[in-house]
């Protein structure tokens, strides 16, 4: 008898809501803490909300993992909506988020399987694997081989990125290795990847553009010798260098699938306005 699978995720993802919602994923959304006032992450605050109101605003918000009980009800929402039997859930790096230790204990509350992953990565590189996880359950893939399909596009998935500045990671307490480039002369630009689940320097390089092709350089090395699944960009409210990233990238690398998008607004919380990173996911 075929098991049939419900897959859920957090709001790190990037995935459309439309896409989301195409492809039978759940979202379980972070929270963006401004104040006194607490929002969830693409439902309460947009993506380009977040931005205008950072650029405008002296006041760093804060961030906030998904409860325990948000994972809960959407566990049981989802296995009621999709029949399911057990529930796949894959979430943004432990070392960034608490959201995975949430999942773990709303996963021992509820009374069905529930199988859980730190991917060691968020935004699209966490997407993706949700995306591969969806084409593996609609071919018939069990939980278990579904796990393993997420497992191991995580591992072939890099996000790299560029940030105007280093206060916003440096304040929210996610700048990995990174802390060793603060202080340093304000016109070098960071190249930063998530390695292992944390943000690492990559190089620093003297000007933006420089930094934006060398986007590219990082993922193109990274992906050598393979083809090129996915490939996305995200912006923190730079849509046009996004666009300009995209348009080479695809030139470049000639992915099956690519997409454009702002940085969600949790993690736009530390990465700040400017930010700019490139996706890619390549064959095994």
């Amino acid at each position: 008898m075929t098991v049939r699978t419900a897959l859920v995720t957090d709001s790190t993802s990037n995935l459309y809501p439309e896409l989301a919602a195409e492809r039978h994923i759940y979202m379980a959304p972070l929270y963006v803490i401004w104040g006194e006032e607490a929002y969830k992450d693409g439902v309460d605050i947009t993506d380009a909300e977040l931005f205008e109101r950072l650029s405008a605003s002296d006041e760093i918000p804060k961030t906030s993992q998904v409860s325990p009980q948000d994972f809960v009800t959407l566990f049981e929402q989802a296995r009621e909506a999709e029949n399911a039997d057990e529930i796949v859930c894959a979430v943004i790096s432990s070392e960034l988020s608490g959201t995975y230790a949430s999942a773990i204990q709303a996963k021992e509350i509820v009374n069905f399987p529930v199988h859980v992953i730190d991917t060691r990565q968020t935004s699209w590189a966490l997407g993706f694997s949700m995306l591969a996880a969806a084409e593996a359950r609609d071919n018939g893939a069990s939980p278990a081989e579904i796990v393993e399909i997420i497992r191991s596009v995580s591992t072939h998935t890099l996000l790299t990125f560029t940030i105007e500045s280093l206060e916003y990671l440096h304040r929210g307490g996610r700048i990995g290795n990174a802390s060793r480039l603060l202080g340093s002369a304000l016109n070098i630009k960071p190249v930063l990847d998530v390695t292992d689940g944390l943000v690492n320097t990559v190089d620093k390089v003297r000007t933006r553009k420089r930094a934006l092709t060398h986007l590219l350089k990082v993922a193109a090395d990274r992906a050598a010798g393979h083809s090129v699944v996915r490939l996305a960009v995200i912006h923190g409210g730079c849509p046009d260098e996004g666009q300009f990233v995209l348009d080479q990238g695809i030139e470049q690398l000639q992915p099956r699938e690519n997409y454009l998008s702002y940085v969600t607004a949790v993690l736009g919380v530390h990465t700040g306005p400017g930010a700019v990173g490139v996706i890619v996911e390549w064959s095994a």
